[in-house]
């Protein structure tokens, strides 16, 4: 068996040494700084609002989450007994949460409060490009395509921390804003 001696110092080929870690040539790197977001923003009038962060609209949807399991919990006493080991039972909970959840959420984002229990005691609210309340219909559209955020890992959730406007994935396909009131 040959042994290596890797105590020699070699150089390393320019080939290596003029490319970056992606494989890009060093001297022809694309800047990202010259990107805005042009097509949104041209349509859209600009808002003189005070836009909300990731950390309040997740306090809020931790009192949202609160809320709604209370109100889940009475059910549960009288009709389940409790008996997680049923998973026919189990797959009807996560149905009924799941549409509770939705419909919750289109209602009150809806309502003249523009917002659920959560944000109304953060003083936050929904609106829509314009600035005005959104629609029942849009609302429930807003609800369904929060799985779009969440499913690649909350890629779409945690997207709100670069955006100027602090929109997620739900809130740029759904064409709302969740701003402090």
């Amino acid at each position: 068996m040959k042994a290596y001696n890797f105590s020699k110092s070699e150089s390393m080929p320019d080939y290596v040494n003029e490319r970056d870690v992606f494989g890009l040539i060093k001297s022809k790197k694309i800047s990202m700084t010259g990107f805005k977001y042009i097509v949104t923003d041209m349509l859209v009038p600009n808002l003189n609002v005070a836009y909300a962060g990731l950390g309040i609209r997740t306090l809020a949807t931790f009192f949202d989450i609160i809320i709604i399991f209370s109100l889940m919990l009475i059910p549960e006493i009288l009709f389940f007994s409790f008996n997680f080991s049923d998973m026919e039972y189990n797959s009807f909970r996560f149905l009924v949460g799941t549409t509770f959840w939705i419909f919750y959420h289109a209602a009150f984002d809806s309502s003249n409060m523009q917002a659920t229990f959560g944000k109304k005691l953060l003083k936050l609210k929904i609106i829509d490009l314009n600035g005005n309340r959104i629609s029942f219909f849009k609302a429930i559209f807003r609800s369904l395509v929060v799985i779009i955020s969440i499913v690649p890992i909350g890629l779409g959730i945690w997207y709100m921390t670069t955006d100027p406007k602090k929109r997620s994935w739900h809130d740029l396909i759904s064409g709302t804003y969740v701003i402090k009131s």
